[in-house]
């Protein structure tokens, strides 16, 4: 079997969640089978590099591309903020994670790796504490 059909076969079986609508918030993140505790339910996913970005980098455009920074992205007063380099397609399921005082996944590091708090269920929404970010997250 090819090496890239084996990649996509065993990202796929790697696969713990989708994105469904949200009861905390807009879409969220959900588990499609029981997901064990300790382990990075995003182990399938490919991870962007971020770019610290001022948004008057980005100059003159359409103001639709503008609510899109706004919508998807944090800027600080400044208009510093953290972009992928590949824009807004290349984001993966972990983007979506949901805001909860009582989270079931952590952040362990800048690169986006993330673990489970504890055993999360099929079907229940992975939250994870956005204030656990630091300024660089």
């Amino acid at each position: 079997m090819h090496h890239a059909k084996k990649k996509i076969i065993n990202r796929i079986k790697q696969t713990y969640c989708r994105l469904k609508r949200s009861k905390v918030h807009g879409i969220g993140i959900f588990a499609i089978k029981e997901i064990p505790k300790g382990i990075d339910p995003f182990i399938a996913e490919a991870r962007p590099k971020w770019i610290k970005i001022n948004k008057k980098e980005f100059g003159k455009m359409h103001k639709e591309n503008h609510k899109l920074l706004d919508d998807f992205f944090w800027f600080d007063k400044q208009g510093n903020g953290w972009v992928p380099e590949c824009g807004i397609s290349g984001m993966g399921v972990s983007f979506y994670s949901n805001h909860s005082k009582k989270p079931n996944i952590k952040r362990i590091d800048e690169d986006g790796n993330f673990i489970t708090l504890r055993k999360i269920k099929k079907d229940e929404e992975l939250l994870v504490d956005y204030d656990s970010y630091d300024e660089e997250d």
